[in-house]
């Protein structure tokens, strides 16, 4: 694995040796960022972070903070330590739980992100809960974007998301689906 763009480009990062850790290939990576507006001085919260390589991605290209939120506390202690290996840890947190969790700590705290990525384990029946969750805490800021990285057989509820959110682009890589919401401008209540 590799940091595909900005300020660490090229920067290799360790794979995995947790189980059951699926990272996004370089290639996927590529096209997610490339689809998004440029990152400079955004808040970026990494769902399902895993090795945390999209997070990372994400302060390389000019990302101001990153969230990573994790549950396998191998898995989350390393990518404490790649974050101070490449010189990130003053601009992240790691936060050791799982995601509905991780959620619910961020929304006590009203933090808002301007992109939320979450890669939620393929095949498990988890999207629709977890985008609802996202809504609910309100993580998302108004005007911002939810990335949510699936697997092709897998579908996003119709119904999922009320108002906050407008469905504007999927494209797929593979067995990997990219989907793209915005969240309306009107704050929620």
């Amino acid at each position: 694995m590799r940091i595909t763009g900005g300020e660490m480009r090229g920067r290799r990062i360790p794979p995995p040796q947790t189980g059951g850790i699926r990272p996004t290939p370089d290639a996927v990576r590529e096209s997610l960022f490339n689809l998004l507006p440029p990152l400079n001085g955004c808040n970026f919260l990494d769902l399902y972070a895993g090795t945390g390589i999209v997070g990372m991605e994400a302060l390389s290209r000019g990302a101001k903070t990153a969230v990573f939120v994790e549950k396998h506390p191998v898995a989350s202690r390393r990518l404490k330590e790649r974050l101070t290996t490449l010189g990130l840890a003053e601009r992240s947190l790691v936060l050791n739980m799982d995601a509905v969790g991780g959620v619910v700590i961020l929304s006590g705290r009203e933090e808002r992100f301007d992109l939320v990525f979450a890669d939620p384990p393929y095949d498990r029946d988890m999207i629709g809960a977890m985008i609802e969750c996202c809504c609910r805490g309100n993580l998302i800021a108004a005007g911002g974007m939810l990335i949510v990285q699936r697997s092709v057989r897998e579908e996003i509820p119709a119904a999922v998301g009320g108002r906050k959110l407008i469905l504007r682009k999927e494209r797929r890589h593979g067995d990997t689906v990219l989907t793209f919401f915005d969240h309306t401008l009107e704050e929620s209540h």
